[in-house]
């Protein structure tokens, strides 16, 4: 069961880095993430956890197309990878229009491809070569 339980104001201890926080408002979120488990992470712990994350080239991998559409960012605009090649496609959505094919090089050197829009999330798996 997801806890819902605002954790804004109070004292926090981040599950990835060790250091201790104050749990607030950032903008229209918070500067906190809570994982399935409760464990929680400040910023810093999740830019270091999805770069981590990005190491496992078994599984895709879940993150965002910059506003101008040059990088593959993490949940706070946290640059992750390069877009080293975008292409149109025919392949229309509802809310994003037509789809971009992207060619992804990660913080890490891997390379990666998925299709989505400037802003959207979009779903990366690995390149096999």
């Amino acid at each position: 069961m997801l806890n819902t339980e605002s954790l804004i104001g109070r004292e926090l201890t981040c599950a990835e880095t060790g250091k201790r926080f104050v749990g607030a408002v950032d903008g229209c979120t918070t500067n906190y993430a809570r994982d399935a488990q409760g464990n929680v992470y400040s910023d810093e712990g999740v830019d270091i956890r999805e770069r981590r994350e990005l190491l496992d080239r078994t599984r895709p991998f879940y993150c965002y197309v910059s506003s101008d559409g040059r990088h593959a960012t993490g949940w706070k605009g946290n640059e992750l990878g390069r877009v080293t090649r975008s292409t149109p496609t025919r392949i229309r959505t509802v809310f994003a229009g037509c789809l971009t094919s992207y060619r992804v090089r990660d913080c890490h050197g891997g390379e990666w491809y998925g299709r989505g829009a400037p802003g959207m999330c979009i779903t990366l798996r690995a390149c096999k070569a």
